[in-house]
């Protein structure tokens, strides 16, 4: 009943569809309110102290989609997700958290 009364008033093709799903807004959540937490995990000094990533590649990455120059959203996301469980593993390898549960 509900269908027949949405079709007077919305084209069937709208309504006679599969679901779809819907983008987040990466792009603007990494140069808004998730910068300091990327800028954080993008510390050159402990990405070079990590010795995983192409630095100068990612900072120029970084300060290029900060700029709004160009949307590394996908690339970024990846190294930071990286970077994040690397200092999720260094915290639980830390004698300070033994000390903590003990």
């Amino acid at each position: 009943m509900l269908r027949q009364l949405l079709y007077r008033y919305v084209p069937r093709k709208m309504i006679d569809r599969p679901k779809m799903g819907f983008g987040v807004p990466m792009a603007a959540w990494l140069r808004g309110p998730l910068r300091e937490w990327a800028d954080a995990l993008l510390d050159p000094a402990a990405m070079r102290a990590q010795g995983y990533l192409d630095v100068p590649k990612v900072q120029r990455k970084w300060a290029e989609h900060r700029s709004g120059q160009r949307d590394w959203q996908y690339h970024l996301w990846g190294i930071l997700m990286f970077q994040a469980w690397l200092q999720a593993q260094s915290v639980a390898a830390s004698p300070h958290r033994e000390r903590l549960a003990g």
